[in-house]
């Protein structure tokens, strides 16, 4: 299909295999969209403190003014930010305007769009805890009357990166941190949070029967919205 929507995704992350995780992930949702994955030129291999993550706003703005150097023709309809915590989103914002997507910020909301105004978040790296938490309270879903709240973050010893070499293992911690999530009154659902974590969701699901969604598949249904796509089957 030569008419197809171009979508750039940028990993803030060194490593080529989160960037792939997330081409392959957002191609199979999206088959109509044709994905452009970057990785970022310097920083951490996987951001995994506030150091890293620091660097990481910088180093996905390279990547983005780097992918806009041999943009397609068509130029790009959306950017996503592909990192959880979103680095450098608010500035990419000011450099262009396309619309840039943040893998949290587009994830919480996409979980408001389906009914579910109160969620737990899991994740992998011990000081993502922290760092989620801080991201909640700027963001306003700490809040008793936010319209979409955060009722807990949780974050396992693993971090995306590990996670990603032991998909079994991964699937099993995160099922059993699902289920304690769910058993705070007000937790509506989860959402797991990282693009290591891409395609976790529906494995996550089988095991548990859980209402538990991934980041990178809520924002595929994101895009899909956006881009006024046919809508695909639903996973199991």
């Amino acid at each position: 299909m030569t008419d197809r929507p171009h979508v750039l995704v940028l990993n803030p992350n060194t490593s080529d295999s989160v960037t792939q995780r997330l081409s392959d992930t957002l191609s199979l949702a999206l088959p109509e969209v044709h994905i452009h994955a970057r990785t970022a030129p310097f920083g951490a291999h996987y951001i995994a403190d506030e150091r890293s993550f620091c660097i990481a706003g910088h180093a996905v703005i390279e990547a983005f003014e780097r992918a806009m150097g041999d943009a397609p023709t068509a130029g790009y309809r959306a950017v996503l930010v592909g990192c959880f915590g979103d680095p450098g989103l608010h500035a990419l914002r000011e450099s262009t305007q396309v619309p840039v997507l943040g893998l949290a910020e587009s994830a919480v909301r996409e979980m408001g769009a389906q009914g579910f105004a109160r969620m737990a978040i899991v994740t992998g790296g011990e000081r993502w805890q922290t760092m989620l938490q801080r991201w909640c309270r700027s963001e306003g879903h700490d809040r008793t009357d936010a319209p979409l709240g955060i009722t807990q973050v949780h974050a396992l010893p693993a971090t995306g990166l590990q996670m990603m070499q032991s998909p079994q293992d991964t699937a099993m911690a995160l099922a059993h941190a699902c289920h304690n999530a769910m058993q705070h009154a007000s937790t509506q659902a989860v959402l797991l949070g990282g693009a290591g974590l891409a395609g976790m969701g529906a494995e996550v699901r089988l095991l548990t029967g859980l209402p538990v969604w991934d980041c990178v598949e809520l924002v595929a249904q994101r895009l899909q919205q956006m881009l006024a796509l046919p809508q695909q089957a639903e996973s199991s």
